[in-house]
């Protein structure tokens, strides 16, 4: 068979030459059309829907490979670490200001302000003030993003941590890792894209809600990491089953997925 058309061009020479001149917009649309230039990519496309964790390639180029969220539950306020209250620090000993518009507030009786008792020192070129607790961190300031505009909807610690893992207070939304293994999938096929390491005294209030996937699938969930025992749950037989008898059950259900 010979590669060669009627016009004496190859079709990668046609294309080439074609592509040149005014004449070439039209005919790529046809060919687009025609779905010429679509097959490599539909065969992309079948590759990457095989496995929803597969790689996918982010808008912008990518400068990390992997992302590191260590959620202090139950550090040190920030208003001793990394955000200064002056006016807290002016009122400190007073009365709590009129909270009788705010009716989540009622339910509680007002106490005093607490200022701080640390101080606050510019460091680095950005100026950026940190706390006499870190004087080590001060002199790399110019390497951290701190970001003082977040707040919370909510006063009470279970929908606060919520809100900083998923963005809403009630559960039922993708947490972070959720979005992120969504959005780029994972390089390694071989271990779950969104684990969790918790303290070994405990997680957070809120529990597994803070690392779920929400109403996206379970795929994306984070994959909890234990300090003791069995690392991860549920990877071998429940006690007083063999395998040919956990066998039988997947295959059974199996056959009852594939009903219509």
């Amino acid at each position: 068979m010979t590669t060669r058309t009627f016009c004496g061009r190859t079709r990668r020479e046609l294309l080439w030459e074609a592509g040149g001149g005014f004449a070439g917009a039209a005919l790529t649309f046809l060919l687009a059309q025609d779905g010429f230039f679509g097959r490599a990519a539909q065969a992309a496309e079948a590759a990457l829907s095989a496995s929803p964790l597969a790689p996918r390639k982010p808008h912008f180029p990518a400068r990390a490979k992997s992302c590191i969220f260590l959620f202090m539950y139950g550090g040190p306020s920030q208003m001793d670490t990394f955000d200064p209250k002056p006016e807290l620090t002016k009122r400190h000993g007073q009365p709590m200001p009129d909270l009788e518009k705010d009716p989540l507030l009622k339910v509680r009786k007002p106490g005093t302000l607490l200022g701080s008792s640390r101080k606050f020192i510019r460091c680095g070129q950005s100026g950026i003030e940190v706390s006499d607790f870190y004087p080590h961190v001060g002199q790399s300031i110019d390497d951290i993003a701190v970001i003082r505009s977040t707040y919370a909807d909510s006063f009470a610690h279970g929908s606060g941590l919520l809100q900083m893992n998923t963005g809403f207070i009630r559960q039922g939304y993708p947490s972070l890792g959720s979005w992120v293994s969504y959005g780029l999938g994972s390089e390694n096929q071989n271990l779950p894209a969104f684990v969790v390491l918790l303290d070994h005294r405990g997680g957070p209030i809120s529990g597994p809600p803070n690392w779920s996937a929400g109403f996206m699938p379970a795929t994306y969930q984070g994959t909890q990491f234990r300090t003791s025992g069995d690392p991860v749950l549920f990877l071998e037989s429940p006690k007083g089953i063999t395998r040919d008898q956990q066998r039988q059950q997947l295959d059974l259900l199996a056959r009852m997925n594939q009903l219509q």
